[in-house]
């Protein structure tokens, strides 16, 4: 697949991304998943590993009850614990199957709130100060803009960004910030708007965190530090939320958890995306009516899709596709499928 822009954060570059489309079938209803060919060392997502991984759980796939998908995630974790992508891809197109067989939507299926009119943010990729402010132009009106910024002390790009709309400024350090160039500019980031800081250091760097939870400028949301729910309980006087990603949760139903552990923690939490079409975009939205904030730009900044599914409007508030599950549904004519479609199972 192929974003609009080229991708970028403090962390990487990436001109295209792949992923694996994950088809599970009963009864004559297929259920979507997507597993996205991201942070590959970190995640163990090459192509050929999720692929292979996935075969491997063909005999207790086959087995499995079409109706029942977190039971079905109980048995594939122990299996897939060392390849959460392959383990969310599954869970995903389990909730979707049995989401379809039931004939409602996913949210009502799970007794979620409605997540129609939610609002999303909208990403400004890393790049000059000048195609950074032409991103933003091409998109006006949205609620809340994510902006990636290399260095804690860029503050000339907040300040160009801010000369052309009112709404406010979360930004994103994807853990690759120094804590004192930070610290030196700290102050300054509430009068540019700047509402949240997002995973600024590096995940070892949790006194850094600590300290600037204390400091109670902003509130500071882990990303990196908090993807699985038993490392909820270690955000708590460390961070102020958590940004929560259903595949790096390794699926929907450790993702519903923790939503929950945040809630019960005192954490506040923002639903997030990696690189995903709408196979796995449409999945997340149903579960936006959850959290706090909502961050499922993905869908907005792709050029080419898998399919169609979940909607973004031109001021970024979800629409769901119709129909039950996810609404997904597959577009093999697109230029997204760069393999011919198989079977999985």
């Amino acid at each position: 697949m192929v974003d609009k822009d080229v991708w970028r954060c403090a962390r990487e570059e990436i001109p295209a991304h792949q992923a694996v489309l994950v088809e599970l079938s009963a009864d004559g209803c297929s259920g979507w998943g997507e597993a996205s060919v991201f942070m590959t060392a970190d995640y163990n997502s090459t192509a050929e590993v999720l692929l292979r991984r996935m075969k491997d759980v063909r005999p207790l796939l086959r087995d499995a009850d079409p109706t029942a998908p977190a039971q079905t995630w109980d048995r594939l974790r122990p299996i897939l614990a060392d390849c959460p992508f392959a383990l969310g891809a599954l869970d995903i197109a389990g909730h979707d199957l049995a989401a379809r067989l039931s004939g409602a939507p996913l949210y009502d299926h799970l007794g979620l709130p409605d997540p129609t009119g939610r609002s999303s943010s909208y990403s400004i990729g890393l790049d000059t100060v000048t195609a950074m402010v032409d991103k933003l132009r091409r998109v006006p009106g949205w609620r809340l803009y994510k902006v990636k910024l290399a260095r804690a002390g860029d503050i000339d790009v907040l300040r160009a960004l801010r000369e052309h709309t009112d709404a406010p400024f979360w930004v994103d350090g994807n853990a690759c910030w120094r804590p004192e160039e930070l610290f030196d500019v700290l102050d300054l980031l509430p009068d540019l708007g700047v509402v949240a800081l997002e995973q600024p250091f590096g995940t070892n760097e949790v006194a850094a965190h600590r300290r600037l939870r204390a400091a109670g400028v902003l509130p500071v949301f882990a990303d990196e530090s908090v993807t699985t729910p038993d490392q909820v309980a270690s955000a708590v006087g460390v961070f102020d939320g958590v940004n929560i990603k259903v595949l790096k949760a390794g699926g929907i139903t450790p993702a519903l958890e923790m939503v929950r552990l945040c809630r019960e923690s005192g954490l506040g939490s923002m639903l997030g995306c990696l690189p995903e079409s709408s196979a796995g975009a449409s999945a997340a939205a149903h579960l936006a009516g959850l959290t706090d904030h909502v961050d499922l730009d993905t869908i907005a900044l792709l050029a080419t899709d898998t399919g169609h599914g979940a909607l973004l409007d031109d001021a970024g508030r979800i629409r769901l596709a119709s129909g039950p599950g996810t609404g997904f549904v597959p577009d093999w004519e697109s230029p997204a499928h760069i393999e011919p479609a198989g079977s999985l199972l």
